[in-house]
């Protein structure tokens, strides 16, 4: 994911500084990757959305594997997408480290799963031949997240309704997965 962060895309994501929180339309990098801005009082994150057959490397072989391992065995449709989000500022080795991108206030949480479940919409309006979206979270934490918008999305508390498709067992690790309701 990392590699698609350039000065030149965080340029056309971020054109102006913003006045609070803004969840930029998303944006094609290629064929099978699309990215939305997210400006949180002045922490930037970007919202990478990727073909998963794409971001397995076209592997089938691979995909099986990864699906039995982290997906309860659930194999996504063509075309879904997995979805990782990143502080605009990172690197290799913190690109999906949390502690090395923290909040400017830990209680803005709460906002930025508001912000996080926007871009995640904006990116289905956008792009309605995507079903799946799926997100394998790093901690506790951002897997509170995701269990909560999961019942959001059930509820189209968003506009767009999802129902959850796959989940992580508790503290195995693992994916979650939402369809298009």
């Amino acid at each position: 994911m990392i590699n698609y962060v350039t000065p030149a895309l965080i340029a056309r994501l971020f054109p102006d500084p913003p006045d609070d929180v803004i969840v930029t339309e998303p944006l094609p990098i290629d064929p099978t990757v699309e990215a939305v801005g997210i400006d949180l009082a002045g922490t930037r994150f970007l919202v990478v959305f990727a073909d998963v057959m794409a971001y397995a490397g076209n592997d089938p072989d691979f995909m099986r594997d990864t699906a039995v391992a982290w997906n309860n065995g659930f194999i996504p449709a063509p075309g879904s997408r997995i979805v990782k989000f990143l502080r605009a500022g990172a690197d290799r080795g913190t690109m999906f480290d949390p502690h090395a991108w923290p909040l400017p206030d830990i209680g803005m949480i709460w906002q930025f799963m508001e912000v996080l479940a926007v871009a995640v919409e904006g990116h289905a309006l956008a792009f309605p031949a995507v079903r799946q979206y799926f997100y394998a979270p790093q901690n506790g934490k951002l897997d509170s997240i995701n269990n909560r918008m999961s019942r959001q999305f059930g509820r189209g508390e968003y506009g767009a309704s999802f129902r959850c498709v796959t989940r992580p067992a508790t503290d195995e690790g693992g994916i979650y997965g939402f369809e298009r309701i």
